[in-house]
């Protein structure tokens, strides 16, 4: 019954999709491309924006609000464009294609860790308003983080929070605190975060294959000095997903505050199928004025190295397991450890790490939401708004 239901929900969506597409009027004109990208000229020379274009070829593009056609990404009612540009049909909705890991990795762009999740105070501020609120500002994904045990009220919350981001052009990604199995990683801990996981997937096994599974928030406390106990859960925990998704994107982290330097240790878990990615993340809470390891003053040539060199540690990485990666977090200011940076300073920081991720390719989340966003009152914090649209405009 569930099935034919699903069914029945799915030739209805495409069938909307169809009838919308097909109400669009005809255009004629041309394509222009400029060192930004493509844009459709009409014969008035004006240019297509905020909305689908079929071509000669048959196929649907979308056209952004700047006029530029939205590549490798969602748009923002939901649908999903492909390297060229063209959109990617049924993908987005439940039960659609897998999606091959390098392609993810060019749709995921720039995102937010989000609490929407992680804490009650939280949990009870969301509102679908954010989503589309982010989508507006450039935000191409979230990184929800959970830190509770499964329950009813949690799969409701989760389901509600995933389903708005896919309709509304933001790809979701469940991210997993496991604080237990960190702190005190015994096989009892273990097997728990392997449970957890398990019902998460069974849960969500006809769920988009957008939607993607990040194992550990954060390898830190114990874990750091247990290597082969954290490649043990990655096995163990990644064969137990697999039974009831076979070809959804798993995402495992390296030990030390997932520090890209030691993804070299990282055992690739025989059940990825060839559906895996790395996450890591570097500067999660930001730079810091005394740290050596990561520190950022004015972005001498010194501290830029800082960072580039472990972009350059994960593109190496990347090329040699044929596995791409993903920043999970970073932060623009040391906002939970004193927030000794103006707000000019964190533009500066930002506009750096932003630029070298981006031009090596690597997507990243921003870390977190609740500096930009007041939930609770559904608006920007002004205040911010420098250092974001650095980030993401």
């Amino acid at each position: 019954m569930e099935e034919t239901r699903l069914k029945r929900i799915y030739l209805g969506l495409a069938a909307s999709v169809l009838l919308a597409v097909s109400s669009f009027p005809s255009y004629a004109g041309q394509w222009k491309q400029d060192t930004e990208g493509w844009k459709y000229e009409n014969d008035d020379h004006t240019f297509l924006q905020n909305q689908w274009f079929r071509d000669y070829d048959g196929k649907w593009y979308y056209l952004e609000s700047d006029g530029y056609m939205s590549a490798n990404c969602m748009t923002p009612d939901g649908y999903v464009t492909g390297a060229d540009g063209a959109w990617i049909e049924g993908l987005g909705q439940s039960k659609d294609q897998a999606v091959l890991p390098w392609q993810y990795q060019t749709f995921l762009g720039k995102g937010l860790d989000v609490t929407w999740s992680e804490f009650q105070k939280r949990t009870r501020t969301y509102s679908i308003k954010q989503v589309q609120e982010f989508k507006k500002a450039g935000v191409s994904h979230v990184r929800i983080r959970v830190q509770d045990d499964i329950s009813t009220e949690l799969l409701v919350l989760l389901d509600m929070q995933i389903t708005d981001c896919l309709k509304n052009g933001i790809i979701p990604v469940i991210a997993y605190q496991a604080h237990e199995f960190k702190t005190d990683p015994t096989k009892e801990n273990m097997d728990h975060v392997t449970e957890w996981w398990s019902q998460i997937a069974e849960h969500f096994k006809d769920a988009s294959h957008l939607l993607a599974f990040d194992l550990m928030i954060e390898s830190s406390d114990a874990i750091n000095k247990l290597p082969d106990t954290l490649n043990e859960m990655y096995e163990q925990t990644v064969a137990a997903i697999r039974k009831t998704n076979p070809d959804r994107i798993i995402m495992i982290s390296p030990r030390l505050r997932s520090d890209p330097n030691y993804l070299s240790e990282l055992k690739i878990p025989s059940a990825h199928n060839g559906y895996l990615m790395a996450e890591w993340h570097f500067y999660a809470s930001g730079p810091d004025k005394a740290n050596e390891k990561k520190l950022w003053t004015t972005g001498t040539d010194a501290e830029k190295k800082l960072i580039t060199d472990k972009i350059q540690t994960a593109l190496a990485w990347q090329q040699q397991t044929g596995i791409p990666t993903w920043v999970g977090a970073w932060m623009p200011g040391n906002y939970n450890k004193g927030n000794t940076y103006s707000v000019e300073e964190q533009t500066v920081f930002a506009g750096f790490m932003t630029k070298a991720l981006s031009d090596a390719g690597i997507p990243f989340a921003v870390n977190a939401d609740t500096k930009y966003y007041n939930a609770a009152e559904n608006t920007w914090i002004s205040s911010m708004q420098p250092v974001f649209k650095t980030i993401f405009q």
